[in-house]
């Protein structure tokens, strides 16, 4: 059985209550152990556009314009969504098949909580984005639908 480090639940801060429940059930759960990146959690506009303007990182939101998930948007409270990574010999992975077991289980958990009254909320994996089959767009997300 996994937990979070002290970073990973920090990266956590400002995000929806009860997908916080799902990730910290999960991870209690996963055969994979995983954490929340820096980048993870609420990011400010000003973040998620230098983020949309770095050709390394995947993102259509520009922060201003297009809000991300991640972004507390004008009248919410919290942030709708987080990346994370698998944590694999010790280090960070990004290999797609740990990212979608790591998945599997977070839907899994909020299918499972869900059904037991214990959240409201429904959510989404970024390994579907755009598809109703498996396309890999954005493999370590989940967000709020």
């Amino acid at each position: 059985m996994f937990n979070f480090s002290k970073r990973s639940i920090r990266n956590m801060k400002g995000v929806h209550p009860e997908l916080m429940i799902v990730f910290m059930t999960a991870i209690q759960h996963s055969p994979i152990d995983f954490g929340i990146p820096n980048d993870g959690g609420v990011r400010t506009a000003v973040r998620q556009n230098q983020m949309f303007n770095d050709p390394d990182i995947k993102t259509n939101c520009d922060g201003y314009v297009h809000i991300s998930n991640h972004q507390i948007a004008e009248g919410e409270e919290f942030g709708k969504a987080l990346d994370f990574y698998a944590y694999v010999a010790g280090k960070a992975s990004w290999n797609k098949l740990h990212l979608a077991i790591v998945a599997g289980v977070i839907m899994t958990t909020a299918r499972m909580l869900k059904a037991e009254g214990k959240i409201s909320i429904e959510l989404k994996w970024g390994g579907t984005f755009g598809s109703n089959s498996f396309k890999g767009y954005d493999m370590p997300h989940i967000e709020i639908k």
